[in-house]
């Protein structure tokens, strides 16, 4: 498959531009001119790009083309690292070891400069990898995948996975900048685009029930914002846009995610317990996607937001059935009734004093953080969720 990208960028989305703490965000065709410009400018000793196969193949070319680089780079392809094709597996302390012995050996030094070049287990990998070589260099996330452009690249958060243990090891710490340029989503399959659509519904359930109204879908698992069908090869800058301004207007309120923060976890309790059942159960050689376990957890705690704050069932069922249109059932058998699930679900970072603290929603647009669960309600929502699609 050969993607071709566009060469050519327009100087007059130059205010597509916002500020959060100290990272610069770019959006749009013009951001490759602000990584290029942002290199040039600064004295940077070595530059190092982090890549995946995927981002080797089809988007580092595409910034070789626009001489985005300036000055000589070393490329680091983190797939050369794991032993398993699964990304996921990709985030571990045993990874970051030898990623760190590596950039040791290319005489990495305090003035260089980390650029990842990828989603967002590159961008989590990368930032985490910079965070604490040499307690710290700069770093530039160009996140290539949907998810991670209006999600997993913004905000500071970088973490790695303990075992199988989702992103317990982390810190906080800012990219000097996020360089979103739309077009690469054309270099992913169409499942993995898909399936980042979930982060988009995500939005809307917490924060905005306009947003929310403007996502429609149809018969064919296809998602519509503004009545205009989102694909991978869609003009989707409006729709980024809107999803990054919701993230950063969530982000400047508590950066240390200590509260508003947690709205953004919706979904995330019950999908992050399911992931980490997926990679033990795999043995860390396949996956679940996030996006696919975020759907369920977003079904069951929709489900749990309905008996908690008793909306109507209209409202529940309005959500359920958006979210239950584009997203296939999960085969999850094996690991629902497993001791590890409960386990990872225990671990979640939310919880205080041993209590599940989940995020749910008061109805659509209006989040709640903190919402004590128990094992029961949890193991219920679950029914919800295989109820849905026995019926359907």
């Amino acid at each position: 498959m050969l993607i071709s990208f566009k060469n050519t960028v327009s100087l007059s989305e130059m205010n597509n531009k916002f500020r959060l703490h100290n990272t610069l965000i770019v959006i749009g065709k013009d951001a490759l001119l602000h990584l290029r410009d942002f290199i040039i400018q600064n004295t940077h000793t070595k530059i190092f790009v982090f890549v995946d196969q995927n981002t080797k193949k089809y988007c580092l070319p595409h910034l070789l083309n626009n001489n985005v680089f300036s000055k000589k780079f070393v490329i680091v392809e983190l797939d050369s690292f794991a032993t398993f094709t699964n990304s996921e597996s990709l985030k571990s302390m045993n990874i970051v070891t030898q990623i760190c012995k590596y950039l040791l050996c290319q005489n990495i030094d305090k003035n260089s400069l980390i650029i990842n070049l990828g989603g967002g287990v590159i961008c989590d990998l990368g930032g985490f990898v910079a965070s604490i070589i040499k307690r710290g260099v700069k770093f530039i996330n160009v996140p290539t995948t949907f998810m991670s452009q209006i999600d997993a690249s913004i905000g500071g958060k970088v973490a790695v996975n303990l075992n199988n243990y989702k992103n317990q090891i982390g810190v906080f710490s800012n990219p000097e900048s996020v360089v979103v340029y739309p077009d690469y989503n054309q270099s992913l399959d169409d499942f993995d685009f898909h399936t980042s659509l979930a982060e988009v519904l995500k939005y809307g359930l917490i924060y905005n029930e306009r947003f929310w109204k403007n996502l429609t879908t149809d018969s064919h698992s296809n998602l519509y914002f503004k009545n205009k069908i989102i694909t991978k090869k869609s003009d989707l800058k409006e729709l980024i846009l809107e999803c990054v301004k919701m993230k950063i207007s969530i982000v400047k309120s508590d950066y240390y995610d200590l509260s508003d923060r947690r709205k953004l976890n919706f979904g995330h309790s019950i999908s992050h317990a399911l992931e980490s059942c997926f990679l033990e159960e795999s043995n860390s050689s396949t996956s679940i996607s996030h996006g696919s376990a975020l759907a369920l957890g977003m079904i069951c705690e929709t489900y749990l937001s309905y008996k908690k704050f008793k909306f109507s069932e209209n409202i529940l069922h309005e959500i359920v059935r958006k979210i239950s249109k584009l997203f296939r059932p999960i085969n999850y058998k094996k690991v629902r009734f497993s001791y590890s699930f409960n386990e990872y679900l225990k671990l979640d970072k939310k919880n205080k004093d041993g209590v599940y603290q989940f995020t749910l929603i008061k109805t659509i647009g209006c989040a709640v953080v903190n919402v004590s669960v128990s094992d029961l309600e949890v193991l219920e929502s679950l029914d919800f969720y295989d109820q849905i699609y026995s019926d359907g």
